[in-house]
């Protein structure tokens, strides 16, 4: 440490300077209070020392990938709340879609039973809400005041259409239509959603799928490509600059 400390001293005076020689160092060592009784050899040795260690500072620099990578983080680091908020919106969508679907079999459930009214229905929706439920609480608070109208105004805050769907048939049920009939082809849309969720889960498992297999295959095609085609490439342009090298040595003859 003590070496170190003292190479140090030196590398701090001679940084930056592209031009000192070994001899600038030594005249430097000799004044300072680190080789007083240092004897010639000790202070020639530590010269070349420090002097290796000089060359490698002031030839430090940025390289072009370098500035590449750096650049190339900027950017993914610019973009990932962007690319978080995406995904975290897919994750809201498909949760919503099983809520809703969750709303739908309670409905199918309910909707036979005598006696249920639209209130009743929505305790049973927020009991099991995740993501809509303070728009439901909202509207059970205030469905004593005006049902149709409590309705409504749960119909404006949320924008997913499924659910809006659901409550303009509640509303429906309100103006004293059966419950069954204002459902009546809640059956067949909860078989359509059903469906089309079980195609979109298949083309993920078959995207996954494909990444997997990409993830897979590019360690050996990275091997492949650094140990095999890389050097070929390397020893060929070398031949052939050796070659034109050569022949033009002949021609200069």
């Amino acid at each position: 440490m003590e070496v170190t400390q003292i190479h140090n001293y030196f590398l701090d005076k001679f940084r930056g300077k592209v031009n000192t020689t070994i001899d600038q160092i030594k005249n430097e060592m000799k004044k300072s209070e680190y080789y007083v009784d240092a004897t010639d050899e000790e202070i020639d040795l530590d010269a070349e020392k420090i002097f290796e260690k000089l060359q490698i500072i002031n030839q430090e620099f940025m390289k072009w990938y370098e500035i590449l990578l750096s650049f190339i983080f900027a950017l993914i680091g610019y973009m990932a709340p962007y690319a978080l908020l995406i995904f975290q919106a897919k994750m809201r969508q498909i949760e919503m879609e099983d809520e809703v679907m969750q709303f739908q079999t309670i409905i199918l459930m309910l909707m036979r039973i005598e006696r249920v009214n639209v209130e009743i229905i929505l305790e049973w929706l927020e009991r099991y809400a995740n993501i809509f439920k303070g728009p439901i609480s909202k509207c059970l608070n205030n469905y004593e005041a005006g049902a149709w109208e409590a309705l409504e105004e749960m119909k404006n805050e949320v924008t997913y259409p499924q659910l809006i769907r659901i409550i303009e048939s509640l509303q429906a049920a309100v103006e004293k239509i059966p419950i069954k009939d204002a459902f009546d082809e809640l059956e067949s849309e909860r078989d359509y959603y059903k469906e089309k969720r079980k195609e979109s889960n298949e083309r993920l498992i078959k995207r996954k799928e494909m990444m997997g297999k990409v993830i897979g295959f590019a360690p050996m095609v990275c091997l492949f490509v650094g140990y095999l085609i890389i050097p070929l490439v390397f020893i060929g342009l070398t031949s052939m600059s050796s070659s034109m090298n050569a022949a033009n040595a002949m021609k200069a003859r």
